[in-house]
């Protein structure tokens, strides 16, 4: 099962929505998730989702030594910090019921933090090209691994023009996270991606896509193996057997 999400990042607002709509006019279910807690574009096929950095969030630092933050204060700081992020993020697009942190952050207290917030599905861990992956439930909250993204295809530079990966025919749930600033360029290398960032955090204007096969020509390989046998999926449809049971002890 191939599920297609997308990250915004800091993608300058006319390179995602550029994006956004080539998404559309392919007519298939996608998840998109939203680093800013903003109003979204709805179209039938796309399930929003929040993508908060939690990583910056301000918490109080008590003093200590090295032991500090290892606090139930710090703690309690850490979770109320973090719960008012997604607040926010859910205040902001209240049909969202899907959420990434921004690189795959994670801990202990963040399904439950997540859960009260009112968030059912969670993505944000990676588990590479694994054959036989299914989600997990943690609490109230149903996590999907990722098994891919852009920025890795470009590390183990898989083809672009091509489907080839490792397991990709094989049973398994198969959850790719692709960013819109690598869409948007057509990235066909990591110094395409590098370039990008830095004309951009200079004030320059995006470059134009790069031409050839690339990471949207990647999209569109598995948007169409998609389209020959569904009109994809989004997280909160995916089917109960994708999800790992606890299994029973033998009677003694």
């Amino acid at each position: 099962m191939i599920i297609l999400t997308i990250d915004t990042d800091w993608a300058p607002q006319h390179a995602t929505a550029h994006v956004l709509e080539k998404v559309q006019a392919l007519g298939l279910k996608s998840t998109v998730f939203f680093s800013e807690p903003s109003p979204v574009p709805p179209w039938p096929q796309l399930e929003v989702g929040a993508h908060p950095d939690l990583s910056r969030r301000y918490v109080f630092q008590d003093p200590g030594g090295p032991l500090s933050m290892a606090t139930m204060e710090h703690d309690a700081g850490v979770l109320a910090a973090e719960g008012e992020i997604l607040a926010q993020f859910k205040k902001a697009i209240p049909t969202a019921e899907a959420v990434r942190t921004h690189r795959f952050y994670w801990h202990s207290d963040l399904a439950r933090v997540m859960a009260k917030n009112g968030f059912l599905h969670d993505s944000s861990m990676i588990l590479p090209y694994q054959p036989g992956l299914k989600g997990f439930r943690t609490g109230r909250l149903l996590r999907w691994p990722v098994w891919a993204s852009d920025h890795l295809h470009l590390t183990r530079r898989f083809p672009l023009d091509q489907l080839e990966m490792p397991y990709l025919n094989e049973p398994g749930l198969k959850i790719f996270c692709f960013h819109v600033t690598y869409l948007y360029l057509n990235a066909r290398s990591l110094d395409d991606f590098n370039m990008i960032r830095a004309r951009l955090g200079s004030g320059q204007e995006s470059p134009e896509p790069r031409p050839g096969p690339g990471i949207w020509t990647l999209f569109e390989l598995l948007a169409n193996k998609i389209a020959k046998t569904s009109t994809g999926w989004w997280l909160r449809d995916i089917p109960e057997e994708m999800i790992l049971q606890n299994l029973k002890r033998p009677k003694n």
